[in-house]
């Protein structure tokens, strides 16, 4: 009886070894150079509505949202943070992707909306944002998005907030073939092996 316990412990134990070692392998060998593939091709084609510069910090990358940060300062030598965020929505039941130019809490709105045009590449968005009360919020044919949200402060008439909708299927066929190999684990798996590099190296590291 003893001997049943020990090998039906024994037959546990090595096959939530194997199955941690086929979860590590899985994150390593395709989890994370897909995603990673992703965030590339998604950062490349977001440069049709929003000039990233080079030189500014690595973003931050998690499961829900890529996320950018930087300074821009106008010809007067005034300085005003920007973040460009989005959903990369590795997930195959989400189809449509948020993009997110923001003003900071606690910036200057007056200073934001000077450096937009150094910051967003697309014309119907910086016309929109500029101009709110005459925005074009349609889809646009040129650069794929859905629709544009604005967000105003209503004391100044001024944009602090742009927000633009796509579809997975208009980033092309290349990018929904990196997405194509992620729909195969359920969302919550999924989930689980994207952040297991992440655990285990802080784990190194701190070690």
């Amino acid at each position: 009886m003893k001997k049943a316990a020990i090998v039906i412990a024994a037959l546990f134990v090595l096959v939530i070894i194997i199955t941690m070692a086929a979860a590590i392998s899985i994150s390593f060998k395709t989890i994370k150079p897909t995603t990673e593939a992703i965030n590339r091709d998604l950062e490349n084609y977001f440069s049709k509505i929003v000039y990233i510069p080079q030189g500014i910090p690595r973003p931050i990358q998690g499961f829900d949202t890529t996320d950018y940060f930087w300074e821009m300062e106008t010809p007067q030598g005034e300085i005003t943070a920007i973040r460009f965020k989005y959903d990369p929505s590795f997930t195959k039941d989400k189809n449509t992707i948020q993009v997110t130019l923001e003003m900071p809490q606690g910036e200057d709105p007056s200073i934001f909306n000077k450096v937009l045009p150094a910051v967003i590449s697309d014309k119907q968005s910086l016309d929109s944002a500029r101009d709110p009360e005459h925005a074009n919020l349609n889809a646009s044919q040129n650069t794929g998005f859905e629709k544009l949200s604005l967000f105003i402060k209503k004391e100044t008439n001024q944009t602090t907030k742009i927000i633009w909708d796509f579809k997975k299927e208009s980033f092309g066929e290349k990018t929904n073939q990196e997405y194509a190999k992620l729909y195969k684990y359920p969302p919550g798996i999924l989930k689980l092996l994207y952040n297991i590099p992440n655990f285990l190296i802080s784990l190194v590291a701190s070690g």
